[in-house]
């Protein structure tokens, strides 16, 4: 139950503004080229395109003004308090794991495990917002924003909006099993869940840093303005693998080793001319076929 309310909070904030589906794409589809996201096994130390979801989200959320607005905004306006679960007449108090409800002729108020998961189900009901800014500019700022956020020292909050200081080890989120680590991404309903919680210190520092790299080559001229010689550039270059900082094409980034054997491929009284007739076909696929950066490393030493 808890899984299908997340599905329909997102599917009413893509409704509610134009911009955030393009832009949730968009960082998908960066995350995956940069190594970031997609664990192949289920499992792993990357980002899922839930919690890449939730991060764009709460991006919005925090605009000035805000695209989107914080969960906790939409619970007032299906109709709760300030508090997690008041209690429902007949219901006991909702806080209590066990309990489950939702109130007959209302579908924006829910209860789900103890966590208060109401809001409207229809967009219509949310107040258009103000904010006026472009996909493009909302994915470099998105890119700015997170190049050198606090990711271990803070709670990523889309209840309330903003990044809150980490919950003591006697709340009641840690006393449920909110497990914190080097990315802290809270669930929007079920505040014990930290949705980024298999993520490991190397993958939330290079998130990191590839966000600056993005944020820097979205402020160069490679990204607004189309290459005079051909080059990829704009959205094209961003969603390459490997660093995307002007230049970077020639400066190494992404470099994969392809190792030869040289002992192996030296015919007796060739002088060596069979290994250098085979680096001339890689070369020429990877730079004439795959339009790769080709060069030369260097030769291993013969064994023994």
């Amino acid at each position: 139950r808890l899984a299908l309310l997340n599905t329909r909070y997102l599917r009413l904030c893509a409704e509610a503004d134009e911009r955030v589906r393009p832009l949730v794409y968009a960082v998908r589809l960066w995350a995956k080229r940069q190594g970031l996201a997609g664990n192949p096994s289920g499992s792993g130390p990357l980002l899922n395109n839930y919690a890449l979801t939730l991060l764009v989200v709460f991006f919005l959320q925090t605009r000035s003004p805000p695209v989107l607005p914080a969960v906790a905004r939409l619970r007032d306006l299906a109709g709760r308090g300030p508090s997690m679960c008041p209690p429902h007449p007949g219901v006991p108090f909702a806080c209590d794991p066990s309990v489950s409800f939702s109130v007959p002729g209302d579908e924006d108020r829910a209860v789900v495990g103890g966590w208060d998961c109401s809001f409207p189900r229809d967009a219509a009901s949310l107040e258009p917002s103000a904010n006026t800014e472009t996909p493009c500019s909302l994915l470099a700022d998105f890119f700015h924003a997170f190049g050198d956020f606090d990711f271990p020292g803070c709670l990523i909050s889309l209840r309330e909006g903003r990044a809150l200081p980490l919950p003591p080890p006697a709340s009641p989120e840690v006393a449920e099993g909110l497990k914190l680590g080097p990315l802290n991404l809270q669930d929007p309903f079920e505040l014990s869940h930290n949705v980024a919680a298999n993520v490991n210190e190397k993958t939330a520092a290079r998130f990191g840093r590839c966000c600056r790299d993005a944020a820097k080559y979205c402020r160069s001229l490679q990204y607004r303005r189309k290459s005079t010689k051909g080059r990829a550039w704009g959205l094209t270059r961003l969603f390459r693998p490997g660093a995307v900082e002007p230049g970077a094409a020639s400066s190494g980034a992404f470099l994969i080793p392809i190792p030869l054997d040289a002992v192996g491929l030296r015919e007796p009284g060739s002088g060596g001319s069979l290994f250098r007739e085979v680096c001339s076909a890689v070369a020429f696929v990877l730079r004439d076929v795959l339009k790769c950066g080709c060069a030369a490393g260097k030769t291993p030493p013969a064994p023994g």
